[in-house]
């Protein structure tokens, strides 16, 4: 990477040179500053817009900023929303050839630092043939800074894997990608340090063979492992312990009672490990009561610190490290979800800095006390759920006593009744932000110490404010959608 913003600066130095000896005529105070301190000042524009802006100002410009748009390609360009026939298929294919033309020209490819291989929709899988995909991997050798690679519907053939043994990758993601008949038995592990695998189907037992797992799990360098399979246990009890694996995501499924002796022996392959995730399915999918697992070892886990998952197993998991996060993902009724907490070991309920729940049905006045009396060193609260309206979070805020501790507080705010089932955003950030002045005097009194108020509104909508550190006050930070 030193090697190209050599090279980078070298090209724009020579424009500014060009400038400074009268060949371009525009007057410009360009040449006052040199080509690494702007090269450091595009770094920090933070959206695309902005540096195609900057790129587009001059030429001197343009070999600074450009290759700034291109950290992250996508090597497919979005199929047309008809189907493709005859000369469109061609068109499409042409189209792909051109763009991984550009890429890979010596501008743009010591820039790229992540590529996505995206193949279109099942019905247009005929566009892509697999000289294509062979060439798009080829390429790949050419991007020398190349650390993240996502692959979707890409056939996993003996000569791809070996292409992905020449690069200097670190992150890896396989979602839906068949496997080729290949010999894999002298191939070593790749070194990555985070592995995503996506199978949206019933056929990850046949997709994903230890053998082909065994390639991407590197007992040595793996930190994060991501799945959707089950299968992925046996994978890591037939490997070598992972000693710097430190975050694992799996389905709900390996909770399973079937699944409890694969779990506990896989855990115990991860000493290290200090978050943890269960991830359900769309539908909210959860085991049937009587077919989970209802115990674990103690100590299993000693560096566990970060729970996220249904708070059934919350509770198991706690007692096998020093929790400190717990995210429950599946909505629960309050007195359910007190329950839960209730169950947490004592010294884990002196410990927890930070709990995000959803609340199924009403909320009760009580809730935030009753929280704050069970977790007494919360730092950080977060109700994604339901929507409240800003009268009833005033009277949540009323009922509780002042908690000093606390530095971040985040819920979901019901709009104004409307008729219209589709409100503008703009429309549901206003309702945040009034929300807010009828709040603010309780929100001061509750939460005395709070340094960051978020004010959920629609389907991704926040509006957060913070506290100034020379007045005191909280002061509207940005809004989001």
């Amino acid at each position: 990477m030193k090697t190209h913003i050599i090279q980078v600066v070298d090209r724009a130095r020579q424009g500014f040179n060009r400038t400074r000896s009268g060949i371009l005529k525009s007057p410009s105070h360009l040449v006052l500053v040199p080509p690494e301190v702007w090269l450091q000042i595009f770094s920090y524009l933070s959206t695309s817009s902005d540096i195609k802006a900057v790129s587009l100002a001059c030429v001197c410009f343009r070999q600074l900023a450009q290759p700034l748009l291109f950290s992250k390609i996508a090597t497919h360009p979005p199929p047309p929303a008809l189907a493709l026939r005859g000369l469109q298929t061609n068109k499409y294919r042409r189209r792909t050839a051109q763009r991984l033309e550009f890429f890979l020209s010596p501008l743009i490819a010591p820039a790229v630092r992540e590529c996505c291989i995206n193949l279109p929709s099942a019905e247009d899988n005929h566009l892509p043939t697999d000289v294509l995909i062979d060439a798009i991997f080829d390429g790949l050798c050419k991007l020398p800074n190349l650390k993240v690679l996502g692959c979707q519907s890409i056939r996993l053939t003996s000569k791809r894997l070996a292409i992905l043994h020449t690069l200097a990758l670190t992150t890896v993601t396989l979602e839906s990608c068949p496997r080729d008949f290949m010999d894999l038995t002298h191939r070593p592990a790749l070194p990555l340090s985070s592995v995503t695998l996506k199978y949206h189907d019933n056929s990850s037992c046949e997709a994903l063979p230890p053998l082909l797992l065994s390639l991407f799990l590197s007992p040595r360098h793996l930190q994060r492992l991501s799945t959707t399979s089950p299968e992925i246990l046996s994978a890591i009890t037939f490997r070598r312990p992972f000693l710097r694996l430190l975050h694992l995501e799996l389905p709900v499924d390996c909770l399973a009672s079937t699944n409890v002796e694969s779990l506990v022996t896989a855990l115990s392959h991860c000493p290290s490990l200090e978050r943890i995730t269960f991830t359900t399915t769309p539908d909210g999918h959860l085991l049937p009561r009587g077919t989970t697992i209802s115990a674990l070892p103690p100590h299993l886990l000693p560096n566990l610190k970060f729970y996220r998952g249904p708070r059934n197993y919350s509770a198991l998991f706690a007692r096998t490290g020093r929790m400190r996060t717990l995210e429950l993902t599946l909505p629960a009724k309050s007195h359910r979800l007190l329950r839960t907490l209730c169950h947490l070991p004592p010294e884990t309920r002196q410990t927890v800095d930070l709990l995000s729940f959803r609340i199924a049905g009403p909320v009760p006045t009580s809730l935030l006390e009753s929280v704050h009396t069970l977790l007494p060193a919360l730092r950080t609260l977060n109700i994604n759920d339901p929507a409240v309206a800003p009268s009833y979070i005033h009277t949540l805020l009323a009922c509780t006593t002042p908690r000093p501790h606390v530095r971040v507080f985040r819920i979901r705010v019901e709009g104004r009744g409307r008729d219209n089932p589709w409100i503008p955003p703009m429309e549901e950030a206003v309702d945040a932000v009034e929300c807010f002045g009828n709040i603010r005097a309780e929100i001061d009194r509750a939460y005395p110490n709070l340094t960051t108020l978020k004010l959920l509104y629609g389907e991704g909508g926040v509006v957060v404010w913070r506290r100034d550190g020379a007045t005191g006050q909280l002061v509207q930070a940005g809004v989001r959608q």
